[in-house]
């Protein structure tokens, strides 16, 4: 294939830049990566790309200049999710009349001929596509999962390009950063897990977050919606046409739902009962709230009831969701590193027996806090803070009424080893690592978070063996 001279640039080294760049340079374009960052492993991915004849620039600043001299060579620039739309330098290269894309675009242009089930939602939306895809993948799909969970959907196109590769089914985690870019997705099905305030310090308002969300339901030709979501329940008059779910046995939320679960733990299908949730391990309404979601999108799809309750069977959750990292008869420790704003932390101490010790802390985001602090003050034994927060999570729990013992420490380490003791001394049978708030005051994600978290308790058990 002969290469098109005009050039292309991928802004970003994380994974969906490396899949956006293979990906371009296999159907014949011309791709330069610029990364305003360096490390061994980018130097290493840096070395890969360039045996594909890819130029990488590593400790390269996003800035006009880098553009301006070719400005008029340029075909597309490829955004990493993380750059905001209105960046000084995206919007000087607009102005310049460059094509402005991300890789979600690029993913929907290589994959739009195939079935796609989106998923957007603030809360849940990694474990409905987990948990659909492993459904699906169980009775003899091909359906992988894509986008915000992982994996690239440049990966997926550039698979199928390469080695002819057939999938029956995309089913992708789309996060408001990336509708923000991908407005033309048009998926079969369309599902909205939770609508709480987030990202606002890039959306600037909760309409505007609000309607990129919804962007994706309108453009999908079967909806589903959680009306256990308070949000999204009180705006189901301004919602397109679609299937509701509720785990609530209410007779107004029945009578408005397709889907619930009746007091006897049967999931009902528009009156009819399906199967009973016994095979269903997860903890947590917000996880019957996700199976509902799933059940629905797989009924469209065609599964049977028994194919559905096979594949429940062999299901085991994402880590960092309400995972049990360690149990004995006297104590659980339960990794929900997932937690990153106050609903999802709610959802996670609502799933928790008993009275736990709750350990918060990162960068907070906006949001209820004051239904956090009740929640909080209804079943906390103590709480153990740290990170950039720990002060001003500490005045919001005071201010709010709650008296129990509230520590503060710099940092994980040093907070794990007295929480252990505290617990051995008080007899607490649960802590629950809730963090409350972003992760980027210390880790890179809430992935690097919980893994640093649960190799540290690792480390303070054996110490204490």
């Amino acid at each position: 294939m002969q290469e098109n001279k005009k050039m292309n640039f991928v802004i970003g080294l994380g994974r969906s830049g490396f899949w956006a760049a293979k990906y371009l340079k296999e159907t014949g374009m011309n791709v330069t990566v610029i990364e305003n960052k360096t490390n061994a492993t980018l130097e290493e991915t840096k070395k890969e790309l360039e045996l594909l004849s890819i130029k990488v620039l590593l400790n390269q600043p996003f800035e006009y200049k880098t553009f301006s001299n070719s400005i008029h060579d340029i075909e597309s620039i490829i955004l990493s999710p993380g750059i905001n739309l209105d960046n000084k330098t995206v919007l000087d290269l607009k102005k310049s009349g460059v094509k402005i894309s991300g890789e979600i675009n690029i993913g929907w242009d290589a994959l739009k001929h195939l079935n796609w089930v989106g998923i957007t939602g603030t809360n849940g939306k990694s474990t409905v596509t987990h948990l659909l895809s492993h459904i699906l993948q169980c009775n003899d799909f091909k359906a992988p999962t894509a986008g915000n969970i992982g994996t690239p959907l440049c990966k997926y196109a550039y698979e199928c390009n390469t080695n002819d590769t057939k999938l029956d089914w995309i089913v992708a985690e789309l996060s408001s950063y990336q509708l923000e870019m991908g407005k033309e997705i048009k998926p079969k099905i369309g599902i909205w897990t939770t609508f709480t305030p987030d990202h606002l310090e890039r959306h600037k308002t909760i309409e505007n977050y609000f309607n990129i969300k919804n962007n994706l339901l309108i453009q999908s030709e079967f909806r589903i919606y959680n009306y256990d979501d308070k949000h999204l329940r009180e705006s189901v008059n301004i919602l397109s046409k679609g299937i509701w779910v509720t785990t609530s046995c209410k007779e107004e939320y029945i009578n408005r739902c397709d889907y619930w679960i009746n007091e006897k733990g049967y999931i009902i299908e528009q009156g009819k009962s399906l199967f009973k949730i016994d095979e269903f391990k997860l903890i947590g309404q917000h996880n019957l709230q996700n199976l509902l979601l799933a059940i629905a999108a797989v009924r469209k799809i065609g599964l049977k009831e028994i194919e559905i309750k096979k594949a429940l069977k062999t299901y085991i959750q994402l880590p960092h969701r309400l995972e049990t990292i360690y149990k004995t008869k006297s104590l659980e420790i339960i990794n929900d590193s997932k937690a990153t704003n106050f609903d999802s932390s709610i959802a996670g101490i609502n799933s928790v027996k008993g009275s736990p010790i709750i350990i918060c802390g990162g960068i907070i985001k906006d949001g209820d806090s004051n239904s956090w602090v009740s929640k909080i003050k209804d079943k906390a034994d103590s709480i153990f803070l740290y990170g950039e927060s720990a002060k001003t999570l500490q005045f919001l729990l005071k201010k709010g009424g709650f008296r129990r013992e509230i520590y503060i420490y710099n940092d994980l380490s040093e907070l794990i080893n007295a929480v252990l003791c505290y617990a051995e001394n008080k007899k607490i049978k649960t802590i629950l690592f809730s963090p409350s708030c972003s992760s980027f005051d210390q880790f890179k994600d809430f992935e690097e978070r919980g893994n640093h978290f649960k190799s540290i308790v690792k480390r303070s058990l054996k110490k204490k063996t």
